[in-house]
């Protein structure tokens, strides 16, 4: 009895392996398509959405707030400051999917290198939400106490919607540098992780955009890089999902779980 129980725990922990390498690398193929598939395309479609919004409405999705223009124009399309905002931070949601995805592939080999890529992904996702939510909340009652609001009122208003600019401005900036740091981690990637060049390339050239002193230029270039940028990286991440470390993978899906 006891050889026969030994055999077939033997058996049992030999065929539960292979089956929960075929879930990670499960997961990690979905990761890869949703990176080429969403991440990319969403960049795009943001960009149309907010050419769309100019159009519409006569201004962007975010209104200068330190100006009587910006908050009657917040004021009276809080809907476009809503989406305007909000999915601006969906698409650094789906960028940190991508960096999870990096994540459970380099941890087993590479640990500084993947812990520190995932920091800085949750870091710039984390902030990204922050802003938007405070935005909306605070733009769209700032925007709706000015068109209530008498000829005095709404000239007392104004300082505090530079106040609200500033406070969106310090989020912006550390969401920024935070999306930054993790585009420079994956350029910086040791040779044998396999990333193509293009990626690190691309990696190089949006974060050096960002940085670019021209008003929304950076923002411009980095939105029509992100499709190509996604696609080489959903790419490499199918190509690596037979080979993803299974325990890495399982520890990030069952923390996010």
């Amino acid at each position: 009895m006891s050889a026969m129980h030994t055999s077939h725990t033997t058996i049992t922990g030999s065929s539960d392996k292979p089956a929960a390498q075929k879930n990670a690398s499960h997961g990690l193929r979905n990761a890869g398509i949703f990176t080429m598939a969403v991440t990319g395309p969403y960049a795009i479609l943001f960009l149309i959405a907010l050419f769309l919004s100019v159009a519409l409405t006569g201004n962007a999705f975010f209104p200068d707030l330190t100006t009587s223009a910006g908050l009657d124009y917040a004021g009276h399309f809080p809907t476009a400051v809503l989406i305007g905002y909000i999915g601006e931070s969906l698409e650094q949601v789906a960028l940190f999917v991508s960096f999870v995805a990096v994540f459970a592939i380099l941890r087993k080999r590479w640990p500084v290198w993947a812990n520190l890529l995932l920091i800085v992904g949750a870091w710039q996702m984390i902030l990204g939400l922050t802003k938007s939510f405070t935005s909306v909340y605070m733009v769209n009652s700032l925007g709706a106490s000015y068109l209530a609001a008498n000829a005095v009122g709404k000239a007392a208003l104004l300082p505090l919607g530079g106040v609200v600019a500033g406070l969106r401005q310090g989020l912006q900036d550390m969401d920024t540098y935070g999306l930054i740091v993790a585009l420079v981690l994956l350029a910086l990637l040791p040779k044998a992780t396999g990333l193509p060049r293009w990626v690190r390339w691309l990696s190089v050239a949006m974060s050096v955009a960002w940085l670019l002193p021209f008003g929304p230029i950076g923002f411009f270039i980095t939105t029509l890089l992100i499709p190509f940028w996604a696609f080489l990286l959903g790419r490499w991440l199918l190509k690596q999902a037979d080979g993803v470390p299974v325990e890495a993978f399982e520890k990030v899906t069952a923390a996010n779980v």
